[in-house]
């Protein structure tokens, strides 16, 4: 090989390198080990859809409740803090976490491809996780969080709140301004379903994903406690109603989160280990 010149290998090499780096801010802390880390690289550098859970959440009249603050920078803290615990605490669970979106935020867990029977079995364990993490965060939430922030409040609204959207299917991981995001369309669904959750506690789940768990209530998710109504409710592309499936757990994430309870709410790391099965990431 002539000097200087670079080997078959170095370019592929130098962009999974590059790609990776982009990814560390996002992933679990153990992804490499999780996941089939080169083929997920060349997913995201060639483009290919890659299948995925998609949490997007989304804290009702923010706005209102920024005006309401006794203190804006109090305000700016106790926002700052639950951000970043739950941040941490996806990404320690094995999900990704895609951005803060100003008044909430956006993340996803990851399927790869396998085999049939084992496909399926990380596909009913992911569609699992993902609705047992969002019933912790709302919990969370509504039972520490909003505490805080009514400490620092002169009125506070009834429509105060976390709600969910959930959708699943495949989407892409782009380079935009030097940051990997998520695009497609369980994005634009789950999107879609937090603002169909109009209410605050509520979690909505799409079709896709949202039939799975309404058939897996009383059997492969009946330890979850979970119960799935499907219902009609109008959103901006369809405003005479589109079908949306709508959670309930029998009880609260309470039991399943364990920071200090004396503790203020955005001081700790929430662990929600607890809600994505033993820990493992089974797409290893």
């Amino acid at each position: 090989m002539a000097p200087g010149r670079s080997s078959p290998t170095a370019e592929p090499d130098k962009e999974r390198t590059r790609v990776s780096r982009l990814l560390k801010s996002h992933a679990p802390p153990d992804w490499e080990r999780r996941f089939r880390a080169t083929e997920l690289l060349d997913a995201v550098i060639d483009g290919e859809p890659i299948q995925m859970f998609v949490m997007a959440a989304d804290i009702r009249e923010s706005t209102t409740l920024m005006k309401e603050s006794v203190k804006f920078e109090r305000f700016a803290t106790i926002m700052d803090k639950f951000v970043s615990s739950v941040r941490l605490g996806i990404r320690r669970s094995g999900g990704w976490f895609d951005k803060f979106t100003g008044d909430g935020f956006l993340a996803y867990w990851i399927v790869q491809s396998a085999s049939p029977d084992e496909y399926e079995e990380r596909f009913v364990q992911t569609a699992g996780d993902i609705a047992h993490t969002a019933n912790i965060l709302i919990d969370l939430f509504h039972r520490r969080v909003l505490e805080d922030f009514r400490s620092n409040s002169r009125n506070l609204s009834a429509g105060v709140g976390l709600s969910m959207g959930l959708d699943a299917g495949p989407g892409y991981l782009v380079k935009i301004a030097d940051e990997l995001t998520i695009v497609g369309p369980p994005v634009v669904g789950s999107v879609r379903m937090v603002t169909a959750a109009a209410r605050p506690k509520e979690i909505v789940a799409n079709v896709y994903l949202g039939e799975r768990l309404r058939e897996g209530q009383d059997g492969v998710y009946e330890a979850l406690g979970v119960r799935v109504s499907r219902e009609f409710r109008p959103t901006k592309e369809y405003p005479r109603g589109q079908e949306v499936y709508a959670l309930t757990f029998e009880q609260d994430g309470s039991e399943l989160e364990t920071p200090d309870e004396d503790a203020e709410v955005g001081t700790d790391v929430v662990d929600v280990s607890d809600a994505t099965g033993d820990g493992d990431g089974k797409a290893s």
